[in-house]
Parts: C-alpha cells; structure tokens; sequence
C-alpha cells in the first residue's frame, strides 16, 4: 500500500504539473469548476479539517473577484445597475467570478504540491538537469518555514524589548517594518553562508547521488501514463478551440458537441486521479483493520 504521497516524485510531479498548467491557460467554467472541486477533495483527504484559514481565502476568491472585477470593466451588455455613472454589467461579474474560479483551483494544486514534493525528491527531480537548480528549489521549499519562524522570533524580541506600543497604528507599522528588514538582511547572510558552505563542500563539483532512492513500481507507471493520456487528450481540445468561450460583450459559452464533452471528461478524469487513488488506498486499510 503506497498513498499519493510516497509514489514516485517525477510521476506525481507530471500529473500536478499537467493538472495547474491546464488550470492555468483554460477559461471554460466547467473545466475550472472540475479542477476546484477535485483539488479541495484532495486537499482535504490529506489534511483533514486543517487549515481552515487557507480554505476560507481560496474559496473567498470567486466572490471578491466577481464582486470587483464591475467596478473597473464596464464591458458587457446587461447593466444590472450603475454606480456612479459606471454600468455594474453581468458579463463582468461572471468574467471575475470565473477569473477567480481558476486562481483558487490553481492555489490548491500548488499548495498540494509544495505539501508533497520534499527537499529530497526536489533533489531527485533536478539532480541531472542541474544540481544547483535543485539547491535553490530545495532552499525555497525549506526556506518558506525557516522564514515564518524566524519571523516570529524577531517579532517576540522586539516586543520583549519594548519597541511595541499596544493599538498605536503607526507604531505597529514602523515595528513590521523594521521586523522586515532584520528578516531580509538575516536572510542575505544565511544565503551567503549557506552558499559558501556548499561551495567548499565540493557541490556542483560531480555527480550527487540521493539519499533515498524512489523507485518506479507499476502504480507510478500508470499514474505516469494516464496523466500524459489524458492531460495530452484536454491539451489537444483546447488547442483545436473545443473551450473557446466568449465573455465579451456577451457570454456565449462553447457548443456543447462531442469534442468539448470529451476534453471535460478528460480532464475530469485527470483531475480525479489523486482522490481515486487515496479514496481506494483509505478503503484498502480500513477493509485490512476490518480482517484483523
């Protein structure tokens, strides 16, 4: 038994990669209302109810956008009222709503996939491409908490040493400020020390081997292969204009035909890959407790 987590990075990192990318460059709002819904499915069967913060901010997204994007794009045809002698129309509404549809979606697959891919497996991943590629994407990861830690100690510090006064504004500000710039300048010298330890450690010097070595099993070779299919399958339909839609100065939303049927299903499929699985290892492991 092997959850998501602990396939292969380079077969998980192909399906994440493909699923955000398409996320990213599509427009039709059932393709990204699939890619929403799949990507909190699996954002929750692997934290839970954690992260409640996160969830509120994304899901919000969809309707800060629709509620702004009016206020500064008067295109569109149906003015469902006005605002200052500015048209608030519904085909705004709609573009920001979708707009911010996609950039939600997009958020949960990178956050599932800064979750998943550790310093390690980044090292794996770019260990023949360039390892001081790979150095930098496994300082970034790991940096990202580093950051957030270092910050709060500096925050606590400067409050122990009375450069706080409770609910005066601008001091508040003056102390984030200066809470910045301790944390920059630390950060500048931790990257030269680091980079200077690694240089004289011989990095970059040969070949890097990896401490722990993923290997391919038949699950990663199929995740492998259905990412590819299906992922080449939806690139291919959105290529040819299959989710071509028109927001401007109408919605018209693409024909309903066989292709776009095709390139949701698809991408349905592509986007449901990681629940399948984890939904399929969780039953496994409660019908093996069960036989206990």
């Amino acid at each position: 038994m092997r959850d998501f987590e602990n396939m292969n990075p380079a077969a998980v990192t192909v399906h994440l990669m493909l699923t955000a990318c398409i996320t990213i460059f599509c427009m039709e709002p059932v393709l990204l209302g699939l890619s929403l819904l799949c990507a909190i499915c699996f954002f929750i069967m692997r934290n839970g109810s954690k992260h409640v913060g996160f969830h509120i901010g994304a899901i919000g997204m969809p309707v800060i956008f629709a509620l702004l994007n009016p206020f500064w794009n008067q295109h569109g045809t149906t003015v469902l009222f006005f605002i200052n002698q500015r048209a608030y129309t519904a085909e705004a509404l709609f573009y920001g709503a979708v707009t911010g549809i996609r950039l939600a979606a997009v958020l949960y697959w990178f956050r599932s996939f800064s979750d998943l891919m550790t310093s390690e497996k980044l090292f794996y991943l770019f260990r023949y491409l360039s390892p001081k590629l790979a150095l930098v994407f496994s300082m970034a990861v790991r940096n990202l908490t580093l950051f957030r830690q270092q910050m709060q100690k500096i925050r606590l510090s400067q409050k122990a040493v009375g450069l706080y006064r409770e609910g005066h504004l601008i001091d508040d500000i003056r102390g984030e400020l200066r809470i910045f710039s301790i944390l920059l300048t630390w950060a500048l010298e931790n990257g030269i020390i680091t980079a200077n330890s690694m240089s004289a450690r011989g990095y970059g010097s040969g070949k890097r081997s990896s401490f722990t070595f993923f290997r391919w099993h038949t699950g990663d070779f199929i995740l492998l292969a259905a990412s590819v299919l299906l992922g080449g399958a939806v690139i291919a339909g959105i290529a040819s204009g299959a989710t071509d839609w028109q927001f401007y100065p109408v919605c018209e939303p693409a024909p309903y035909r066989l292709p776009l049927i095709s390139v949701l299903t698809a991408y349905g499929l592509l986007a449901l890959l990681p629940v399948i699985h984890e939904g399929k290892e969780t039953w496994t492991w409660k019908r093996l407790r069960s036989e206990i």
